[in-house]
């Protein structure tokens, strides 16, 4: 278990539990738009907050997933035509629960250039 909170802060480049964007140590771009969410077959609208090539920030009104909750994330990027689909797990939530991170997992290479792209051109 000790691993996997490893592995998922590192996903994050963040602790599991903080929510602190100084601790940050990959960059995140601003990203504003839905983000659906399916939970165990629910599916859900969430609003999008940040977006790293490995992970989504969100903000979600109750019931919160619980931590380390398997989820599926599907948003859009501007300027791209079809929805990204991507499977991760709640990796981190702020104290209140509104505000949730999602570590993504076995991201296609592809996907992951994609989403670099959109981050470092929202940032440079």
């Amino acid at each position: 278990m000790a691993l996997l909170r490893m592995l998922l802060a590192a996903a994050l480049a963040m602790p599991i539990g903080a929510d602190d964007k100084s601790e940050r140590r990959v960059a995140r771009a601003p990203f504003r738009g839905w983000v659906e969410l399916c939970v165990a077959g629910d599916r859900r609208r969430a609003a999008g907050l940040d977006l790293s090539p490995h992970g989504v920030g969100v903000s979600l009104a109750e019931p919160w997933p619980r931590a380390r909750e398997r989820v599926e994330a599907e948003f859009a990027l501007p300027g791209i035509g079809l929805p990204l689909v991507i499977e991760g797990r709640i990796a981190w939530s702020s104290r209140d629960g509104r505000r949730l991170g999602i570590a993504f997992h076995d991201v296609d290479p592809g996907l992951t250039e994609l989403l670099e792209g959109f981050v470092s051109g929202r940032l440079g």
